[in-house]
This record gives C-alpha cells, sequence and structure tokens, in this order.
C-alpha cells in the first residue's frame, strides 16, 4: 500500500502538458503577449464630405416636382453618367464615346486592357 501511495504521488508531483496549465511547448514568439487593458477606440471623423453628402439628392423627387433625376446632377465622364457595369463594359463603352478624341498612346493602353479582358472573362468568367 506504501508503494502505491508512493507511486501516486509521484505522477502528481509530475508535471505534463495534460495536468498543468501553462503552455510547455514553444511558439514562434518567445513571450506569450496579453492584454492588460481594452485597446482605445478608434477616432473616426463623423462629417467626413461621404458622410456628409450621403443622401444628398434624397429629395430632388420632392422639392424639384420630379422633373430632374439624381443621375442627371452627378459631374462624372459622359460615358460613364447613370451607368452600370464591369471593366471590360466600361472600356469598350469608353471607346465608343471618345475613342476617336484619345492620344495614340492612351488609345493603345485601352486596346491592349480591352484585349486582356476579354481573354480574361472568356475564361474565367461566370458562364464558364
Amino acid at each position: 500500500m506504501g508503494t502505491l501511495f508512493q507511486l501516486v504521488r509521484s505522477f502528481a508531483s509530475f508535471h505534463s502538458p495534460w495536468t498543468s496549465a501553462c503552455r510547455t511547448f514553444s511558439s514562434s514568439s518567445s513571450a506569450v503577449k496579453r492584454i492588460s487593458c481594452l485597446p482605445e477606440p478608434k477616432v473616426v471623423d463623423r462629417w467626413n464630405e461621404k458622410r456628409a453628402m450621403f443622401g444628398v439628392y434624397d429629395n430632388i423627387g420632392i422639392l424639384g416636382d420630379f422633373k430632374a433625376h439624381p443621375k442627371d446632377l452627378i459631374i462624372a465622364p459622359k460615358w460613364l453618367k447613370g451607368w452600370r457595369g464591369n471593366e471590360l463594359q466600361r472600356c469598350i463603352r469608353k471607346k465608343k464615346f471618345v475613342g476617336h478624341l484619345m492620344f495614340t498612346d492612351d488609345l493603345h493602353n485601352l486596346n491592349k486592357r480591352i484585349k486582356f479582358l476579354y481573354k480574361r472573362f472568356n475564361r474565367y468568367g461566370k458562364h464558364r
């Protein structure tokens, strides 16, 4: 009985990873980082231009008697006003609108981009 008690006592004094609460293996960093307090909240500018102008055209229909559409008030290139699409469609539309007015280097770069995107969309598009 005494030998069994000594055997249990020797196992209880043995610190294995299963019986101890601390880690015995090493990680990539030498010390474990502990957070002693909560991180500081982020400083957010609530009145930046994007937030300040949010919903600015929502009342055009009410105050303007529904004569002007918000897309008519957008300042943008004429091939992009009130239009949605992917990059390939946008490049093709730009070439159709202002291709004849572009410099040769810019037109060449636009044609290269269209060629690349055409191959890419045919290989990896949603229709595949």
